[in-house]
């Protein structure tokens, strides 16, 4: 059987890789996709093998190759993942598997569809690198062939998504030539107008000055040869998408452009780079505030570079770039260029020894983890990707890369953030700052920390990062869990009548009947409230007091009350749904092996759960005015510093003793309160709610019932 031409190309490229595995792959794909057509009529099988080819180019490795020939088997032919295992291993099934889930998910134009595309997106690459650039292959030969989709509304939904994800993504991998090439193509079905009048224009422009490009490109050579520097000079024309950009963000027209065309200078080594550039600006006269050094410090893409423009020989403005071959092996390839010398892809394993900077991937897998939304995830992605950086510097020396207009707090959070949790102040260039204080290039940031401290809630405001955001996010979320851990522990342990553990049988039964993964989500969702009180009381084992007995430590004590109709020796307790107080109605209910409970008459338990002709009448008496009984209530107040401290004292300056509280529910402007006290009577609590409610930052005073 004949060698595919891309098997010979690679032999011609002396690729290490598996030829024979590689061959046999192709055949696979060949017999699986025998019978389809791409819309353009050609066989589907161009298709993978372009894909293949691409990776190829990238001097990729055998998996990587192999996953471009097999990646559409799956999902569009009778071929298991089962018999992929089989016949080429584990890595390169995991492999296709991934990049399958990435193309289930079809092209959407609204915003909600397409974020969670890109959820799913992250979450197949975060453990293997690999599965985007086969999937970033895969587009770019899509887009090459994107003029035969017939539906012109498809074709516009496939090169918005290309533009808004694909291509930013391939920027972030420092692979320019797949990000030029993706804007180009989309932006061609986008805007064809702007598009092919851009062209033309670049076109004629070409036509017209080749001779003069050729002049300047052989002055620029002879002037480094004369200074005996060893390079290579190319000229290029500016992609068209990149073209349009600049005129947009400038607000200039095209005529108003001066850089259409570039150059190139490709050295030995890194010193004869700033070597190159200064014998060119001893010629020539600066572009003022044109000179970048990306060499010094890289772009976060590992992109590195020197960039000038110069007006150059003719009077003409010239845009230079100035790199070493491996410098322009990075540029133009990326993440690609590095990957053939690492065995592990894993992005999830926080290791320094990348070759190239992935951090953000993980930044966004701890987005998700975060529980942000897909939503939230898109946004943040597409904030960071588009803008611009700012380079700065730890008092060691160290280069953080951070978006323009970022903050301390997202460098504390940048580099660490249990640092940016325990963050309390900064100081810039040796000097104290606000934390809010907008980061310029070169500034040395020192983050000052505290074991004692923890983020303020509006520092999510502040923060510019998504990883700053996200931890902030994640940060409060654990703490508002941990609260209704606590509450919901405290709540399990009443309701089923136990002072300390819950047994294990109990627990086990409980996660099966509400369908909880573990023992602390069942307790967050009682917190919640997501598990009623009355649901949770049917799990009390029999013959063992209840939880509402309050006098259970001193049985002897007499109860300030009577009930009519109770039989001699039969226990008494007060209910702690409803937590009932002298000088309201009260009613008892017996149930067996437990005696009488109190309920207050408005508890929403008693009426809901017993028919009135178990009621028992009861009534208060011989209340003394040293007792005190227990009650609840619930305080919406203002989230600003001193707020607990001023209840708290409120509270005590009307007689009331707190025994307990919990914070149920956060928001940047207010929290939620549960204060338990001891007070003498229904008279005593409606004092103090009534007292609270004249307080400025107290929105909402309550009774709270648990049902």
């Amino acid at each position: 059987m004949k060698h595919p031409d891309f098997i010979e190309n690679i032999k011609s490229k002396e690729i290490d890789v598996n030829q024979a595995l590689v061959e046999k792959a192709y055949f696979f794909a060949l017999d699986a996709h025998k019978s389809q057509k791409r819309y353009s009529g050609d066989p589907y099988i161009s298709h993978p093998i372009k894909v293949a080819e691409i990776l190829s180019e990238l001097r990729l490795d055998t998996a990587t190759i192999i996953t471009g020939l097999l990646h559409d088997t799956v999902e569009d032919t009778p071929a298991s993942m089962d018999e992929l295992k089989l016949k080429f291993g584990n890595e390169i099934a995991t492999l296709v598997d991934g990049v399958t889930k990435i193309s289930k998910m079809k092209t959407q134009s609204d915003i909600k569809n397409q974020a969670e595309n890109f959820r799913k997106l992250i979450l197949a690459v975060s453990k293997d690198i690999r599965v985007l650039l086969v999937k970033l292959a895969d587009r770019l030969h899509n887009m090459r062939t994107i003029t035969f989709v017939p539906s012109e509304e498809k074709r516009k939904r496939i090169a918005l998504e290309t533009m808004e994800i694909y291509a930013p993504l391939a920027g972030r991998l420092g692979m320019q030539f797949f990000r030029d090439e993706l804007e180009d193509l989309s932006f061609q079905i986008l805007n064809k107008a702007a598009y092919t009048s851009i062209k033309n224009r670049v076109d004629y422009l070409k036509n017209s000055s080749s001779n003069l490009t050729e002049k300047i490109n052989i002055q620029i050579v002879t002037l480094l040869k004369d200074e005996n520097i060893s390079c290579e000079v190319l000229g290029r024309e500016k992609k068209i998408y990149s073209i349009w950009n600049k005129m947009q963000r400038k607000e200039i027209a095209f005529r108003q452009l001066s850089d259409i065309f570039a150059y190139r200078i490709i050295t030995e080594n890194k010193k004869d780079c700033y070597k190159a550039l200064g014998v060119i600006h001893s010629k020539w006269s600066v572009v003022p505030g044109s000179f970048k050094d990306y060499i010094s410090t890289p772009k976060i893409n590992n992109y590195s570079s020197l960039h000038t423009t110069i007006v150059g020989p003719q009077r003409q403005r010239v845009e230079l770039q100035i790199r070493t071959k491996e410098m322009s092996q990075i540029a133009e390839s990326g993440i690609a260029a590095h990957w053939q010398y690492k065995d592990n892809y894993n992005l999830v394993d926080d290791s320094s020894s990348d070759p190239i900077n992935v951090t953000w991937l993980r930044d966004l897998v701890d987005i998700l983890d975060s529980g942000a939304t897909s939503e939230e995830l898109l946004e943040a992605t597409k904030l960071e990707m588009f803008q611009e950086q700012v380079f700065c510097f730890t008092p060691k020396g160290d280069l953080i890369h951070l978006p323009l207009n970022s903050n301390p707090i997202d460098f504390a959070y940048a580099l660490h953030s249990e640092i940016g949790n325990m963050c309390i102040g900064c100081k810039v260039n040796g000097k104290s700052q606000p934390l809010f204080t907008k980061l310029q290039n070169g500034d040395e940031v020192e983050i000052l920390t505290s074991r004692g401290q923890e983020p303020s809630e509006v520092w999510e405001n502040i923060a510019t990062t998504a990883k700053a955001q996200s931890s902030i996010k994640r940060y409060f979320k654990k703490q508002e869990n941990n609260d209704f851990l606590d509450l919901g522990k405290r709540i399990l342990r009443n309701s089923l009548g136990f002072s300390k553990d819950v047994p294990e049988d109990i627990i086990s039964e409980m996660i099966n009947k509400f369908k909880k993964k573990t023992f602390n989500d069942l307790l967050i969702a009682i917190g919640k409230g997501h598990i009623k009180n009355k649901e949770i009381i049917k799990f009390k084992p029999r013959k063992r007091l209840s939880f509402f007995n309050r006098y259970r430590k001193n049985p002897n004590k007499k109860l300030p009350l009577e009930i009519k109709g109770l039989q001699p020796g039969l226990a008494v307790h007060f209910a702690e749904c409803c937590l009932p107080l002298p000088g309201e109605d009260i009613f008892g209910i017996s149930e067996v092996d437990v005696g009488v409970i109190i309920h207050s008459a408005n508890c929403k338990k008693l009426i809901e759960d017993f028919s009135e002709d178990l009621w028992l009448s009861a009534t208060w008496k011989d209340v003394s005015k040293e007792q005190l009984f227990t009650s609840r209530i619930k305080i919406s107040v203002v989230n600003e510093p001193g707020s607990l401290g001023m209840l708290a004292t409120h509270i005590g300056d009307h007689g009331g003793n707190i025994i307990n509280l919990n914070i149920s529910e956060k928001s940047n402007d207010f929290f939620d309160m549960i204060f338990e006290m001891n007070l003498k009577n229904l008279d005593h609590l409606k004092t103090i709610i009534t007292s609270l409610k004249e307080i400025d930052r107290v929105s909402m005073v309550k009774r709270l019932y648990i049902n």
